[in-house]
């Protein structure tokens, strides 16, 4: 992994870290994430909160942090019951 890149990646990490503090008091919020755009307006990973299908997101996340991009995605997860057959 090249230098740029790992300076991108510990940027991304300080900057989840920073939403998670804003986000993650919300219990609509599941987890924040760092991915592909789902919105695919560029190349860039963005930062992703995973927000509870028909909850609100909440009030005043950023558009971007460091540069990063904030996407909001609604979804249901929940835990795997059960191992291999």
């Amino acid at each position: 992994m090249s230098a740029q890149d790992q300076h991108w990646r510990s940027r991304a990490r300080r900057a989840r870290a920073q939403l998670e503090t804003l986000a993650l008091s919300d219990p609509a919020v599941q987890m924040v994430s760092i991915g592909i755009d789902p919105e695919r307006r560029g190349q860039t990973p963005a930062l992703i909160v995973h927000v509870r299908h028909g909850a609100t997101a909440p009030a005043g996340l950023p558009d971007e942090i460091d540069g990063i991009p904030v996407r909001v995605i609604y979804a249901d997860y929940q835990i795997e019951q059960g191992g291999p057959t």
